[in-house]
């Protein structure tokens, strides 16, 4: 009875978006620059994403964003001289364009779907929360575990201010956040606090693309920036060590290959020594364990994904070297994500969760299609238990 009392109405959200998802802000009052062209100082200004600066001055933009890790404390940092802030907690505003001076909702991510969820009767702030984050950490850096906190806390105070259990909706690295969340909260927490769960297109084995980036860069298609003038920067976030494709599962295909030799994911000590850039292998070893169990995470799961997108699953760079773009062997997934580990989840069916596959849908694409959305919506119409409606049956 009591869980009939709110069906028909959204129960409040919470979304937590992916990897560079959200907007990230910096402020600078560097040493030195890596250019004469570069800002030392500047008041508050919006680091991810400004098109025209990411193109213009890229050079600038990289050092500005990219971490530097200390190997003797194995930690992380920022830059030196940059301050960085998450604009927007508890909001969807930073995640909903990234960059909203692009005409036509270009940099738009979570756009559509926000706008679906407030027109079906959420209110943005109060029952459509929204849980951005610093993307280039992962939950063992100070800044990654500091997130995590506060997720927990978001949802619980969302849970407490509406009076029903939270929705979760993540999409991409969102998941594993959200996996990582779930994991280490007890049973009875996770009864109390969270409806259900709603990964979108989740890597949770990780995905071979990511190795193209901490080989040779990827541009990601933006035009006029040179892929190899942002592998620094790319090789310096913690989470594009959790993205990569997990040993466990990858097994011993070959995902890299040269002339000289072929890499599997259980070579990545010789991948990280042969591309030059030996700290990969601690840092990869420091997210390994994160959440590559991909163990079912105790509470209700829709989890949605697409295939039918060619999808790197492997990189060949015969005798050209890792300073040369590869030649890529296309196989199934999201265009992102490999099938493999897109597929996880299946295994998490039963009683409590099912998998829903879509077709021809990019990584992307999934978070504003309008029938992934659509179900969604159906999902959440069918409401949400009142938060302390386990208190009151016992």
């Amino acid at each position: 009875l009591l869980l009939a009392l709110v069906a028909g109405e959204l129960g409040p959200v919470v979304i937590i978006p992916g990897d560079g998802s959200n907007q990230l802000e910096a402020k600078l009052n560097k040493p030195s620059t890596v250019s004469w062209l570069c800002s030392k100082k500047s008041d508050w200004f919006r680091l991810w994403l400004d098109t025209a600066m990411l193109i213009a001055d890229t050079k600038c933009w990289a050092d500005n964003i990219r971490l530097i890790y200390d190997e003797q404390n194995d930690k992380l940092s920022n830059n030196f001289g940059v301050e960085t802030r998450v604009p927007g907690w508890g909001e969807t505003s930073s995640f909903e364009e990234l960059d909203p001076g692009l005409p036509g909702h270009a940099s738009g991510v979570f756009l559509k779907m926000v706008e679906a969820l407030v027109k079906a009767g959420l209110e943005r702030g109060k029952t459509l929360r929204g849980a951005p984050y610093d993307f280039r950490y992962a939950p063992p850096s100070a800044q990654g575990a500091e997130f995590i906190v506060k997720l927990r806390q978001l949802i619980e105070d969302t849970a407490t201010a509406t009076g029903r259990r939270v929705s979760l909706i993540s999409h991409s690295m969102g998941c594993l956040q959200t996996q990582y969340l779930l994991k280490n909260q007890s049973q009875e927490w996770k009864d109390k606090f969270v409806e259900r769960w709603i990964p979108i297109s989740g890597p949770w084995a990780g995905a071979v693309k990511e190795l193209r980036l901490h080989a040779s860069g990827d541009n990601q298609g933006v035009p006029l920036v040179s892929s190899l003038s942002i592998r620094e920067e790319q090789r310096s976030y913690e989470t594009n060590f959790w993205l990569m494709p997990m040993p466990r599962w990858f097994g011993n295909q070959t995902l890299v290959s040269t002339n000289s030799r072929n890499y599997s994911a259980q070579d990545y000590d010789a991948f990280f020594e042969d591309i030059e850039y030996k700290a990969g292998k601690q840092l990869f070893r420091r997210v390994a364990d994160l959440t590559s169990d991909a163990e079912a995470p105790g509470v209700e799961v829709l989890c949605l994904y697409s295939l039918g997108v060619d999808t790197p699953v492997s990189l060949s760079y015969g005798s050209k070297g890792f300073d040369k773009q590869p030649d890529v062997v296309n196989g199934d997934g999201d265009g992102t994500v490999n099938d493999l580990s897109l597929k996880l989840c299946d295994r998490w069916k039963g009683p409590r969760a099912s998998a829903e596959r879509f077709a021809n849908v990019t990584h992307a694409g999934m978070i504003s299609n309008d029938a992934v959305i659509q179900r969604i919506l159906e999902v959440l119409a069918k409401g949400a238990a009142p938060l302390n409606s386990f208190e009151l049956l016992v």
